[in-house]
């Protein structure tokens, strides 16, 4: 039987779908409403504004990054080198999946002038999380120089995201699997 899907859940899946594949400023509230299915009161029951919406939405992205990283990627039993090319892997299962519109972080700072600062405040913040879980895999595989491999492939797959993103190619991935592979060997 299948999991309901509560009214905070459908506003939060509608609206990540609609500010990925619009975009955040071309979606309004009517229309994440209607697509949700959920009342206005809801809406604003649960997250108050637009703004808090698009932070829900950046939560919840991260959130799979965290997974990966804290769970996913560590009950992996493989080299410390093989399990950060299994997060390519992990990638590419995300961008062969229905909901992927490319990544929200991104997405959003695009779309917005670069001097606003709160959603490039978040977005740098995510990437900061994310490269210290990233560092300490790198550290782990005995790579000489962490931080400078890590910017490397953070670069990379930012890369990758974009790449499928604009292809609708799952299997660029691949592709940065391939590129991180030989990262990984020329820092040995």
């Amino acid at each position: 039987m299948p999991r309901k899907i509560s009214v905070e859940e459908k506003i939060l899946r509608t609206a990540r779908r609609l500010f990925c594949r619009v975009g955040i400023h071309a979606t309004g509230i009517a229309r994440i409403i209607e697509e949700s299915g959920v009342s206005r009161r809801s809406l604003y029951t649960h997250y108050g504004s637009k703004e808090n919406l698009l932070k829900a939405v950046f939560e919840a992205e991260a959130n799979i990054w965290f997974r990966w990283f804290d769970f996913d990627l560590p009950m992996m039993e493989c080299s410390p080198i093989d399990r950060i090319l299994a997060l390519f892997d992990l990638m590419q299962d995300w961008f062969d999946s229905e909901d992927f519109f490319g990544c929200v972080f991104i997405n959003a700072v695009a779309e917005h002038e670069k001097s606003n600062g709160w959603i490039q405040e978040i977005a740098n913040g995510h990437r900061e999380k994310i490269n210290a879980k990233l560092q300490a895999m790198v550290a782990e595989s005995g790579a000489r120089d962490p931080e400078i491999v890590t910017e490397k492939l953070s670069l990379l797959i930012d890369g990758t995201i974009v790449t499928a993103m604009v292809t609708g190619n799952g299997e660029i991935a691949q592709i940065g699997r391939l590129a991180a592979e030989d990262i990984l060997r020329s820092t040995k």
